[in-house]
């Protein structure tokens, strides 16, 4: 017999001490004034518990207020959605029903902008690039399943602040209903394992609301805990960076407003200015009030008391430290979010360090692809049964096997990219099918589409007396441009002697290195095996000689006129090596 699962729930224990001033009874800080910000409460408990209806209000209130406010995260959250959503994410079915696959992939692409019941402003593809956002600010979205009244289905996405508790719930037991007992917090409704059972949904006073089984509404999250119950936004680990970013650079600005404002220093014995002398934007001096600085058409002088002196002021805010240490921070929040700060400007990332940030870009997007796909399928799942149910088409057994297509992806070389395609096909590790789906085509879509394009082009040769190949060539990704179909035989056996001679000349060549840096020592079989790929003759009975007498050694060749004598070769070799024999 199986053992029983745990309850999942347990009283938090209280708390030993309290903390100075306002501790943080969060598991993520927000941005309440503190006298000590970085106190800290009880933190060991589930995180459901660490997480108050009060304090997850107020966590989403400052992400919000941050991604609206702020134009670095606000483009942070748009850029990692677009570059998520990818104009990909088209419905594709793995069924072995081919007519089946035709007709289902067929009817999803057609009904994709009337699936959101607010209308086709909101597409079942599109809305991706929403929940991505949703995930980064709101910390989570739910999706109602639902369906018209003649059978259509219908979904209905529901964002965070929609899903609580009303005001006069204890946020702990639901008193009464069909969920009389069990556990909610702020508005998941919980069995006695952890698992979410329903979800309330608040009216539009926040007193009436409406549970929802957790079978017909999906929770679209991405836990970083097991006892996580609502999603917390991917911004919050860098809120309080964020927020003081933000302060210190309102006060530079301040500071730069001020420094822009003054235009000119004259040092003189009074520190005032001189209204005998004083021309400012066309009066002359009638003015003896006792002032210290001037208007003078959008910048003002400023006097000071000391020797006569006149000359510009020079600022030099911001400095350079305070762009690098703001630069840090900001590196560190966006590695919060699972974002880099690169993406903004990547001009300074150089070498092995751009495909350190393209892998850590392509990770990013790919988790995040991965925890929505999970919660589209089931999406994708639930209205083909409800059309199959209208009798568009016949579900086959394996009807649930299905994917989407993935975005683009990203890469800040692309020549190199494509590059390393074609090398990966010619070498057999990568297929097309690979390469099409890394760069966000559905395969059998783009094949489909290519062999109708050739159909048709051939037609339009035809028809026109003209051979399909003088339209141009059409080369698929990873394609190797063949040779000139015009060549002649022994034109084309030319060409590929040249390359074989290359090839050949290379591969001497490179051996030729290694034996005289020592890497290798010259073998019997390296010369047979070399005559035997250039067409050379045999090894002689002398050459074979010159072997044996060598131990295996082949000592260098040095040619002399007959009669002469031959002085030995010169040993260049290091007087430490160890000749192999």
């Amino acid at each position: 017999m199986a053992t029983k699962p745990i309850k999942a729930f347990t009283k938090r224990a209280k708390q030993a001490f309290q903390y100075a001033f306002w501790g943080n009874e969060s598991a993520y800080p927000t941005a309440s004034t503190s006298a000590q910000r970085n106190a800290q409460g009880d933190m060991n408990g589930d995180l459901l518990d660490l997480m108050s209806r009060h304090k997850m209000l107020l966590l989403r209130n400052d992400a919000r207020f941050i991604y609206t406010s702020n134009s670095t995260v606000s483009g942070a959250v748009k850029q990692k959605s677009g570059k998520v959503y990818g104009e990909s994410w088209r419905f594709q079915s793995h069924s072995q029903d081919l007519d089946f696959v035709a007709k289902v992939e067929a009817d999803m692409e057609a009904i994709d902008g009337l699936l959101d019941i607010r209308g086709p402003q909101f597409s079942f593809r599109r809305n991706v690039k929403i929940e991505s956002k949703s995930l980064d600010v709101d910390g989570d979205v739910f999706v109602l399943l639902t369906e018209s009244k003649s059978g259509f289905p219908r979904l209905q996405w529901i964002e965070a602040h929609r899903i609580g508790c009303s005001v006069y719930d204890n946020e702990d037991r639901v008193e009464a209903g069909k969920y009389r007992g069990l556990k909610i917090k702020s508005g998941i409704i919980y069995n006695e394992v952890g698992a979410e059972v329903a979800y309330r949904v608040l009216g539009e006073d926040k007193e009436s609301f409406r549970d929802i089984s957790a079978r017909d509404m999906i929770h679209i999250t991405d836990p970083d805990w097991f006892s996580q119950g609502r999603g917390v936004p991917a911004i919050a680990s860098g809120m309080l960076d964020w927020y003081d970013l933000a302060e210190v650079r309102d006060y530079e600005k301040i500071g730069q407003k001020v420094n822009a404002a003054l235009t000119l220093k004259e040092s003189n014995e009074t520190g005032r200015a001189d209204q005998a002398n004083r021309i400012i934007q066309g009066q002359t001096g009638a003015s003896q009030a006792p002032f210290k600085s001037e208007l003078l058409a959008g910048g003002t002088i400023r006097y000071l008391k000391n020797s006569s002196k006149l000359e510009t002021h020079e600022s030099s805010r911001p400095s350079d430290g305070f762009l690098k240490f703001s630069d840090k921070i900001e590196a560190g929040a966006f590695y919060g979010m699972e974002w880099r700060r690169e993406m903004l400007d990547s001009s300074a990332v150089g070498g092995a360090g751009v495909r350190a940030f393209q892998r850590d870009i392509n990770d990013s997007i790919n988790d995040r692809v991965e925890c929505l796909a999970r919660f589209r399928k089931r999406m994708a799942l639930y209205v083909i049964a409800k059309r199959a149910k209208q009798g568009i088409y016949t579900l086959p057994e394996d009807w649930t096997k299905c994917s989407f297509t993935k975005p683009r992806e990203f890469t800040v070389d692309d020549g190199n990219s494509r590059k390393a395609d074609r090398e990966d096909l010619r070498a057999g590790v990568a297929s097309e099918y690979d390469i099409l789906a890394k760069r966000g085509y559905d395969p059998i879509e783009f094949t489909t589409r290519r062999a109708e394009y050739l159909s048709q082009r051939k037609k339009i040769a035809e028809a026109h007396g003209l051979a399909d190949a003088e339209l141009g060539t059409v080369l698929m990704p990873g394609d190797i441009p063949e040779q000139n179909a015009e060549m002649s035989d022994e034109e084309k056996q030319g060409a590929s002697d040249v390359l074989n001679f290359e090839t050949l000349k290379a591969k001497f060549d490179s051996y030729g290195v290694a034996v005289r840096a020592g890497s290798i020592t010259p073998q019997k079989a390296d010369e047979t095996q070399f005559r035997s790929e250039a067409g050379l003759p045999v090894i002689s009975p002398e050459v074979d000689s010159a072997w044996n007498e060598d131990e295996g050694y082949r000592r260098p060749i040095t040619l002399a006129i007959k009669g002469e004598e031959v002085s030995a070769p010169i040993d260049t070799t290091d007087s430490n090596e160890t000749t192999a024999t």
